[in-house]
């Protein structure tokens, strides 16, 4: 008897062993896919808000040349080796220019009376940004955005106020 009893003493602990193997396994198992799962979250993430601000970024743009897109509101000029857009406005009876420009680091906004001159220092950030082109041809106005990773986005608008930008 006493033999059968040890076999089955040696039997459980063997039972015990596994069990606890396994429960060791699969929790080692758990922590591995959680890890991986929010390092690829955290990839996931940070290239999402990248692509968001320069969409972001490109969108206000355009949606900033839209609004001014009548005859005689968009001039593209160059200033302190920068190209600048000029996008005019009329309130209240008076004219007002939106510059938007880069300095190398972002892209800048100065509202100002048309009757200021074009000051650089007095920009506000919009977003971060290498560089910023803006050419006219025509009707058709390019625009192209380095964003701070490096990455170029272009656009091109045709301008409903028929080639009255300047340039």
């Amino acid at each position: 008897m006493k033999g059968k009893r040890d076999q089955s003493i040696g039997r459980g602990s063997i039972r015990g062993v596994f069990i606890f193997a396994l429960l060791a396994a699969f929790a080692l198992l758990s922590l591995i896919v959680v890890v991986v799962g929010a390092r690829a979250y955290k990839v996931i993430n940070e290239t999402s808000d990248a692509a968001y601000a320069s969409r972001t970024g490109m969108s206000y743009l355009i949606g900033k040349v839209r609004g001014a897109d009548e005859a005689g509101m968009i001039e593209v000029f160059r200033q302190d080796g920068m190209d600048v857009l000029s996008l005019g406005g009329l309130y209240q009876g008076e004219r007002y220019n939106t510059y938007i420009y880069c300095d190398g680091a972002s892209v800048l906004e100065y509202f100002a009376s048309a009757d200021q001159v074009f000051s650089p220092e007095f920009g506000e950030e919009i977003l971060p940004a290498q560089a910023l082109s803006v050419q006219t041809s025509g009707n058709l106005l390019s625009i192209r955005l380095v964003d701070a990773e490096g990455e170029a986005h272009q656009a091109a608008l045709c301008l409903a106020a028929g080639g009255e930008a300047g340039a």
